[in-house]
């Protein structure tokens, strides 16, 4: 019985070093992307509107108390599931960012580059995961990597489901155009897709999110209404029924 009992304990206390991390302390100060989910992991990157550099972010969440004084992590490239290309599609990753103190989200920088003919038709993508370090632990494995899908071009914003009939963006925005498109860009700073917005993120596109895109719905009638701009066909862009 007594070999029994030692051996149950050490059996615990093995648990317990292999998985501490994930019960909640107050002194914990763990890290993860809050986008990454069961059902998403990636983030859609359009470079359309940039110059010849775009400076995206990407929220890494604290999980635990708030620092008390800024702290470094570290992101590195995961290159096996990576295509983009250093110093073609993306700028060298710093050796450490820093996760400021009082703050539960962080809104980490990556600078993207524009001027590869390829991405015009095909995305590439960048895999970035977060590594712990004996300041700031990883939250949760399978919430550490996020692939960020940079285009220079438009991803339709509904998809090619089930609601790829483009239902939901003529109710709010009239018919499609790649001009319109940029202009919702424009006002809104993301793409439909971008994740960062609403009540869920672009999980679904637009089709969830017609209370806020309702106001840049308005926002772009009324500068379409008051000048004449054409869509990349030249045709004259109209007015619409707005919600």
């Amino acid at each position: 019985m007594k070999r029994i009992v030692i051996l149950f304990v050490l059996a615990v206390f093995c648990s317990c070093n292999k998985n501490e991390r994930l019960v909640y302390d107050l002194n914990m100060h763990d890290i993860y992307y809050p986008i990454v989910t069961e059902k998403r992991d990636s983030l859609f990157i359009s470079l359309l509107t940039a110059d010849k550099i775009l400076t995206t972010t990407v929220d890494v969440k604290l999980l635990g108390d708030v620092l008390q004084s800024p702290t470094r992590f570290k992101v590195e490239v995961v290159k096996e599931k990576t295509d983009a290309i250093e110093g073609v599609h993306y700028e060298k990753l710093p050796d450490y960012y820093e996760f400021p103190a009082g703050e539960f989200i962080y809104k980490m920088p990556v600078n993207l580059l524009r001027g590869d003919k390829g991405i015009t038709e095909k995305p590439v993508s960048l895999t970035l995961r977060l590594l712990g370090t004996s300041d700031l632990g990883i939250a949760y494995q399978d919430r550490a990597e996020i692939r960020l899908v940079i285009a220079d071009m438009v991803k339709m914003p509904e998809g090619t489901g089930y609601y790829g009939d483009m239902t939901a963006f003529k109710n709010l925005f009239g018919d499609y155009s790649r001009k319109k498109h940029t202009m919702i860009i424009e006002l809104t700073g993301h793409d439909f897709w971008d994740g960062n917005y609403g009540d869920n993120g672009g999980v679904y596109g637009i089709y969830y999110e017609m209370d806020y895109y309702t106001p840049y719905a308005r926002k772009l009638y009324k500068i379409i209404t008051e000048n004449e701009i054409k869509d990349e066909n030249g045709n004259i862009m109209q007015g619409w029924m707005v919600p």
